[in-house]
């Protein structure tokens, strides 16, 4: 403090005979909060995290100035009101704080009840900061208030830095374990780095000060000007949360602000500090300042101008992307009216084949069979792959149409297999059909795309099954109701690379040319997207290369 005797500070605040780190620690954390506040503000005035941490700022200068005052002051009266001015702004801090903190980790302002709670906190400390219970006088003969403070005003004010400690602590944990895997999880930990550094020297240190100072261990509280300097800190996180992550809507001009600023501030101090041993520290403190102020301004002009690159690169993909949605769908619409219109003559040519063959137009020599039979057989083959690309063209395109109903799904599986076995006899392969059921086996589905997804299946069993047998079982599961089918077959199997390929577009299995099958690779597709249309799905299973193979069919059973 500085007593009446002394002469009166210039401009308010400066006077010769103070501690030498009172304007080192006050004028640069006071200056740079300002800065820091305002800019993010006016930057987005709109937005309520940045009028929140205006007010943390503001509320922390206003603090600093009252105790610049205290200080450099020599009248009485303007003593006291600074001194009981510090409590206020201190409970501003800490509760505004939390404010912050909240809106800037939830994106959402703060409830009525947590508002009407910050009031009732904040109400003893604006009611009785100016009363006996804050001060109750100042002695001149050592120029202090110390003796005549409230303890319990005191405690009051200090323990709710406490509480913004513990409360903003609560808060971040809390955000940070929602957000797994996302890029706020690095805001959330550059952002509570800073607010409790800030939050803890501030309130640790002035706390500190003022009690050795009331038991006599120091004569003053310049243990105090410490705490100030975790404005500074925090000031820093929120410049690499502005430059890195965009917070706040601010961007390279504002950390090039920031930096000049600081410089600017930190030489200015060259016009006021008399001691050798302040002049080498404010001139280190300068060179680390400006030469880390380009480094990062240079680092974030290089990000900026990358992330633009990326940006411009995403707008052109999106716009590619776009424009190929609209050309697939162009290919889709084409390969629909192709197919309709090929679909006609192949059946009228497998028609009239079979019409030659049967001998409706005269005899044939007995030479002309095997070609008719061939005939009719393509025929028959590009028919079924036209309708697979047309049931992939309704799939895609939205337009495939389901009617379901319930049937018994036991029954069909054997009808199935019963008209399958013939070719499957001319194989030389045994088609065998079992079941293993507590139920009737009635399920809710389409009909037809079940008769086809089962004729798929096992089609395709005894197609990649040179010798040996086929069997397929009708089980389910009442508990968990289910109703399976299992294609089981003694082929050529699958290793793991099919087995994940095996269900996509236009994917045969890598020994399907082995045994000399034709095919689209588009069976497996439709028939696993019209199984997934009726709430089931279709799974393949194969211990590896010449081990067989084992398909099942999964639909929902009605009890």
């Amino acid at each position: 403090m500085i007593c009446p005797l002394y002469t009166e500070p210039a401009y308010f605040f400066f006077a010769s005979d103070v501690p030498g780190l009172l304007y080192y620690s006050h004028l640069p954390a006071i200056i740079v909060a300002l800065l820091v506040g305002l800019f993010v503000f006016f930057k987005g005035r709109n937005q309520l995290k940045n009028q929140l941490l205006l007010l943390v700022c503001l509320s922390f200068s206003a603090w600093a100035v009252a105790n610049l005052v205290l200080w450099t002051n020599i009248h009485s009266d303007t003593l006291l009101f600074a001194w009981s001015f510090l409590g206020v702004m201190g409970s501003f801090i800490s509760i505004f704080s939390i404010y912050f903190i909240y809106v800037f980790l939830y994106n959402k302002d703060v409830s009525l009840l947590i508002k009407l709670i910050f009031l009732i906190l904040l109400t003893p400390v604006l009611l009785f900061a100016h009363s006996n219970l804050s001060l109750t006088g100042f002695d001149l003969t050592v120029c202090d208030a110390f003796a005549y403070e409230g303890t319990f005003f005191k405690l009051y004010h200090t323990a709710l830095g406490a509480v913004a400690l513990l409360w903003i602590l609560g808060l971040l944990i809390h955000a940070y374990t929602i957000n797994k895997g996302t890029e706020m999880r690095k805001q959330i930990l550059l952002m509570g780095i800073g607010i409790e550094a800030f939050l803890f020297s501030f309130f640790t240190f002035v706390s500190l000060a003022s009690y050795l100072a009331t038991i006599g261990v120091y004569d003053d509280s310049r243990l105090e000007f410490l705490g100030l300097f975790g404005m500074v800190i925090f000031t820093v996180f929120i410049s690499i949360l502005i430059v890195k992550f965009k917070t706040f809507n601010v961007g390279l001009l504002a950390s090039q602000g920031l930096v000049i600023a600081l410089v600017i501030l930190i030489g200015s101090q060259f016009t006021f500090v008399t001691s050798i041993t302040n002049k080498v520290l404010v001139g280190i403190t300068l060179v680390l300042t400006a030469a880390a102020g380009l480094l990062l301004n240079r680092s974030v002009k290089n990000e900026i101008e990358q992330r633009l690159k990326i940006e411009s690169l995403a707008v052109k993909l999106e716009r590619a992307n776009s424009r190929l949605k609209q050309l697939d769908k162009q290919k889709s619409e084409f390969v629909s009216i192709a197919s309709h219109q090929l679909r006609s003559p192949l059946t009228s040519i497998a028609g009239y084949a079979s019409l030659l063959r049967e001998g409706n137009y005269g005899n044939l020599p007995s030479k002309m069979r095997e070609p008719l039979d061939r005939i009719e057989q393509s025929a028959r083959f590009m028919a079924e792959s036209i309708e697979d690309y047309l049931n992939v063209s309704r799939i895609e395109s939205g337009n495939m149409k389901y009617h379901l109903s319930d049937f018994n799904l036991r029954d069909e599986t054997e009808h199935i297999c019963d008209d399958i076995r013939p070719e499957a006899l001319r194989k030389g392969l045994v088609l065998l059909f079992r079941t293993s059921m507590n139920s009737t086996g009635v399920v809710n589905a389409d009909l037809g795309k079940v008769q086809q997804i089962l004729h798929n299946l096992i089609n395709n069993a005894l197609k990649y099954t040179p010798k040996g047998s086929l069997n397929v079982v009708v089980r389910d599961d009442v508990k968990g109701k289910r109703l399976y089918v299992d294609i089981v077959d003694t082929g050529i199997g699958m290793n793991q690379d099919t087995l994940e390929s095996i269900f996509q577009k236009f994917e045969r299995g890598d020994k399907a040319n082995t045994v000399n099958v034709k095919g689209t690779g588009l069976g497996l597709y439709v028939a696993l997207k019209m199984a997934e249309a009726m709430n089931g799905t279709i799974t393949a299973h194969s211990e590896g290369d010449g081990q067989g193979s084992r398909f099942t069919l999964d639909l929902p059973l009605v009890l």
